[in-house]
């Protein structure tokens, strides 16, 4: 008889320890989640932030019939776009008004010596994706106005894996973070210009990307 109650209450006490010990794990599991999938949407930028990268940002690609041989994306981070991923980057990191300022300091400074490019660049054979190499297969270049050209005083990989350093790691994060159009398939650059080889007006710029398999140009009108 004792051993009847006793496996009564085992069978009634079950119920109490599956709320108490395996609920709370589940609740955890989902709140973490949801947490994980906010973060991790492009819209947890902002729409004055997003409106701004639309803005400055072009995309091309190379086809050969049916097959794609190049896609690129690029932002040119003129002095509007760094002012906007300064404001940005203060406030998803909820930073002081001082810290804020200072990150638009150095960005309109940058902005005021070279011209950059966020570039994130899809090839389907990796041997094609060589931009960074000195002997690439590509050609890269920067027209003004229609005829001033202009070659690229750095070409930059933000690699994925391995990074060379801790300052190439972060400016990845910061590329899949603040670029939403980077993608696990794509291949991270920054491209940067030297303005003093430049004259000061422009009405225009093309980003020019060339080689055996074809050419793209991305243009930005001012």
């Amino acid at each position: 008889m004792p051993g009847y109650f006793n496996k009564n209450l085992i069978r009634l006490a079950y119920p109490v320890l599956f709320s108490l010990l395996v609920l709370p794990f589940f609740s955890t599991c989902t709140s973490t989640q949801r947490v994980y999938t906010k973060l991790s949407d492009t819209e947890y930028t902002s729409p004055e932030y997003r409106m701004v990268l639309d803005k400055w940002t072009r995309k091309g690609s190379i086809h050969k019939g049916l097959g794609t041989e190049l896609i690129v994306t690029a932002t040119y981070q003129v002095e509007e776009f760094r002012r906007a991923f300064a404001e940005e980057y203060g406030r998803v990191y909820m930073q002081t008004p001082q810290e804020t300022q200072k990150i638009i300091d150095d960005q309109v400074r940058a902005g005021q010596d070279y011209d950059d490019f966020m570039v994130a660049i899809y090839t389907p054979e990796r041997e094609w994706d060589d931009f960074a190499e000195r002997d690439s297969i590509w050609k890269v270049y920067l027209i003004k106005d229609g005829q001033l050209r202009l070659e690229p005083l750095e070409i930059r990989k933000v690699k994925k894996q391995r990074a060379i350093s801790k300052e190439i790691l972060r400016y990845r994060a910061l590329s899949v973070s603040f670029y939403p159009f980077v993608s696990p398939w794509s291949t991270v650059y920054r491209f940067r210009f030297k303005k003093k080889d430049q004259p000061q007006a422009s009405h225009s710029l093309e980003l020019i990307l060339t080689s055996p398999s074809g050419s793209v140009a991305l243009k930005w009108d001012f």
